[in-house]
């Protein structure tokens, strides 16, 4: 087995170093797809309100469809209660 000399040890030092850098520091992956960011939180915002009124409303069809609801023909008999 030969000996290396000093230029050929050094480029082989520098090339293992070369090789074992990506490794060292990973390059930085691009997040946009992960959050969404500043749009998706603009839509989230948008959408809980109108998802929270979609079900106020169907929550009150369907209790209007099941309970029957009979307006007082006066303030008495709104206060009074029925015997």
């Amino acid at each position: 087995m030969s000996r290396l000399t000093s230029e050929e040890h050094r480029r082989i030092c520098f090339m293992k170093r070369q090789a074992g850098q990506p490794m060292l520091t990973p390059t930085l992956l691009s997040t946009a797809g992960i959050g969404g960011g500043r749009d998706y939180r603009r839509r989230l915002r948008r959408l809980a309100p109108a998802v929270f009124s979609l079900a106020l409303t169907t929550g009150g069809l369907l209790l209007y469809a099941f309970a029957e609801f009979h307006a007082p023909a006066s303030l008495l008999d709104a206060f009074l209660p029925r015997w």
